[in-house]
């Protein structure tokens, strides 16, 4: 029966009652107070039968979807007998349940959805984390000298320019050494070249313990190497340069067969003085020759004031070297 027609019933009765006990009692004051009684009653009586006892059961169903929980469903009658209508609050239970399946479901596959967009998410920092460790690799072997594990010409010759436009521009000092292994040809002729792989790999060991963290040594083609140092002047240049080349003359190097032999190396040194990098370069290079030229196993500095700027006749340059 449909909420309506309930009610046309309720206010049918409603008019009907007081005048059925007005007729019955023949008291106008108590058919009157009968009549407002169930005047008063009417509506609670109303709510009771119409709603109270459907709300209370929607009320409990919209606190499960509050809730959540979705998946406890509140139990419904079936279908009425053919020819009645259904009760309407029935059927808005009915559609309400349906929501809540609908939402669960929705739920479920947004949930599922996130959990495949977390496992893309994860998988793609991954792949990005194992690219990054695959470039810094790749930027390492780009910079790095695969014998030695010291830096390579190219890397260091980049660092070199920062480094001199940097003490240049704030007027500080930087000095610049190249050494070169004395004989180094007659060692890969005699014990082979795997012996001098083991020489070079020694000597980079050494100039790796004797620098600063703020320097940079070098492997720049086949037995020369390159020391930049920062903030030090040509006297500090000097004396670790003599430093290192008594460590070297004193250390014995391995041969393969386990046979024992002495080397000696020859270095240049030049302090920058306003020099470019070309310019510093040239210089140590021109003091390792002038070096090997005065009998190896010593210490040549290229004295760029004395000769300022020009620097360009290979007689006047050999006139600032000294040892």
């Amino acid at each position: 029966m449909r909420i309506t027609t309930k009610l046309q019933i309720l206010m049918m009765l409603g008019a009907v009652l007081p005048v059925s006990v007005i007729i019955m009692i023949d008291q106008v004051a108590i058919g009157a107070g009968i009549a407002l009684l169930v005047g008063l009653l009417g509506p609670y009586v109303a709510e009771e039968w119409l709603v109270t006892r459907d709300l209370q059961a929607i009320r409990r169903f919209c606190q499960h979807v509050k809730d959540g929980k979705y998946l406890v469903p509140i139990a419904l009658p079936n279908e009425l007998a053919a020819g009645d209508d259904e009760n309407e609050f029935v059927s808005v239970r009915r559609d309400m349940n349906w929501m809540a399946r609908a939402i669960n479901l929705r739920e479920s596959q947004l949930k599922a959805v996130i959990d495949e967009l977390a496992a893309a998410r994860q998988e793609l920092l991954d792949q990005k984390e194992e690219m990054e460790t695959v470039n810094k690799r790749l930027i390492e072997m780009a910079m790095t000298d695969s014998l030695t594990g010291l830096s390579n010409r190219r890397h260091f010759f980049d660092h070199l320019e920062q480094e001199v436009c940097r003490v240049n521009r704030n007027r500080q000092n930087i000095s610049l050494f190249m050494l070169d292994v004395d004989h180094f040809k007659k060692v890969n002729d005699t014990h082979g070249h795997q012996t001098g792989d083991t020489v070079l790999q020694a000597i980079a060991a050494i100039l790796r313990n004797r620098i600063r963290r703020s320097d940079m040594v070098a492997r720049i083609g086949g037995e020369e190497f390159a020391v930049l140092l920062s903030d030090t002047d040509s006297i500090e240049a000097m004396h670790l340069a003599e430093q290192i080349r008594i460590s070297i003359k004193n250390y014995s190097f391995q041969t393969c067969d386990g046979q024992s032999m002495k080397l000696t190396c020859s270095i240049g040194v030049c302090g920058s003085a306003g020099c470019n990098t070309e310019q510093l370069y040239k210089y140590a290079d021109l003091a390792l020759y002038h070096a090997k030229n005065s009998g190896r196993d010593r210490v040549a500095y290229y004295d760029c004031e004395a000769q300022g700027q020009a620097a360009g006749e290979e007689q006047e340059n050999q006139k600032g070297v000294t040892h």
